[in-house]
């Protein structure tokens, strides 16, 4: 890949507001996904991996897909792709894009959990009734066991992240053909919606991505 491209990239992915607002948007979503003021069951952890399990999960895959998915579109649109592949490679340029599109949704994904449950943690205890059982057999759990929360919902998050980075690239994919920017954020919804009507809810579906049991 041309780091010229990349750094470019990741230049103007840093100094979009789009990053920022993506992070806080990913942990309000956490927070409505909760469906209730206050904690679940009283504990952050169990708060954390139930709200990754109900809707608001869609919400948050929008939001991942916010800071660069568009970023084919605003090129198609300014002509500035035609810039780009004057100056050097088709290939790089695409490259580019797909890294810093996957990579920027998997940093939003983990920056918003890491944000909604250092929130939560002001409101209340880590562990509490239920949370044991939630990650007891799931990836990761030692952590959790050794009291060490944060990063076991940092990893727990980055592997939903490695989830929402492929909706965001293949929304990107379909932006080149869909000029509408409100129906490219919403692709990632819709994909993945398609992705669990189709191969159906067991262990080896989306959910694989998920860190927890259930």
């Amino acid at each position: 890949m041309n780091n010229h491209y990349f750094l470019t990239d990741i230049r103007r992915l840093f100094k979009s507001g789009e990053l920022y607002g993506a992070v806080v948007g990913l942990a309000a979503s956490l927070f409505f996904s909760m469906e209730r003021i206050g904690l679940v069951n009283d504990n952050v952890l169990f708060s954390f991996l139930y709200a990754t399990k109900m809707s608001g999960m869609m919400i948050a895959c929008v939001f991942c897909a916010l800071p660069y998915a568009a970023s084919f579109c605003d090129d198609l649109e300014y002509q500035y792709i035609r810039y780009q592949a004057v100056r050097g490679s088709l290939k790089h340029y695409v490259a580019s894009k797909v890294s810093v599109i996957y990579l920027s949704s998997a940093a939003v994904m983990v920056c918003g959990s890491l944000l909604f449950v250092s929130l939560c943690s002001a409101m209340g205890p880590w562990e509490g009734p239920g949370s044991t059982y939630l990650y007891e057999s799931g990836a990761f759990h030692e952590l959790a066991q050794r009291g060490h929360y944060m990063s076991y919902c940092g990893l727990y998050a980055l592997q939903l992240g490695f989830l929402a980075g492929i909706l965001s690239v293949m929304a990107a994919f379909f932006s080149m053909y869909i000029t509408n920017k409100v129906m490219v954020f919403a692709l990632p919804v819709l994909i993945y919606k398609i992705l669990i009507d189709v191969s159906g809810t067991g262990k080896y579906t989306v959910f694989v991505f998920r860190a927890g049991t259930g």
